[in-house]
């Protein structure tokens, strides 16, 4: 397999929010099809063809997807590297962060109902090797920096799809242009919440996954 030009058959992104006001969105790219939504059981729905088919499928999440693992105890709860002033445990950081905590492992719970042996990581490279048939990052979306998507593409969405939607977008825009993972923000150590959801549902049995950050790919808001 060419890891230059290897890209997941379905690329998805979930944005991070609460269900009763309406704050959550998704989109779904497969092939020239492109869905969103904002419904989590209708994304799952969606889903469910490409898992019991056996496609490789990469969805990323907005909210912080792991947390810094530091022995300075004055900057343990600082920003991650390259969070650019923004912080995970404090103001929007921290609220999207718990709130994901339940959303993420909700999605990858009815993944897992589905997968049968299929199994998860957020390690670039195993899915490239055809050993896990899904690829979990972090969708970091900043109107600071990152990926731009054209705002054409994103119209007629609400907010909260957008978001998702230029998530997707951008995730297979850097993946055609064989830019190589892991992560656009620095390597430190790590104690990965995605990793714990991998776990928890069985998606994995990889413990050292706990303590591996995943990939975080940077993407600029439509303005």
């Amino acid at each position: 397999m060419n890891e230059e030009r290897f890209a997941p058959a379905v690329v998805a992104c979930v944005d991070i929010g609460s269900p009763k006001r309406g704050n959550v969105g998704w989109a779904l790219l497969h092939g020239e099809t492109q869905v969103t939504g904002r419904d989590l059981p209708a994304f799952i729905a969606l889903l469910e063809p490409h898992i019991r088919s056996g496609r490789t499928i990469a969805i990323g999440f907005e909210c912080p997807l792991y947390v810094p693992k530091r022995a300075d105890v004055a900057t343990m709860t600082d920003c991650r590297i390259g969070e650019e002033g923004l912080n995970w445990c404090g103001g929007p950081g921290a609220s999207v962060l718990a709130t994901g905590l339940a959303q993420t492992n909700w999605v990858l719970a009815r993944m897992a109902e589905m997968a049968g042996t299929a199994t998860g990581t957020t390690r670039w490279h195993e899915v490239q090797e055809g050993r896990c048939q899904f690829f979990f990052w972090e969708a970091f979306i900043t109107s600071r920096a990152g990926v731009v998507v054209p705002i054409d593409v994103v119209e007629g969405v609400s907010l909260h799809e957008r978001d998702a939607l230029v998530g997707a977008l951008a995730f297979r825009q850097v993946v055609v242009t064989g830019r190589q993972f892991p992560s656009d923000l620095q390597d430190e150590g790590a104690l990965s919440l995605i990793g714990m959801h991998l776990l928890e549902t069985g998606l994995s049995k990889d413990m050292s996954l706990m303590s591996e950050r995943c990939a975080v790919l940077k993407v600029r808001k439509p303005q």
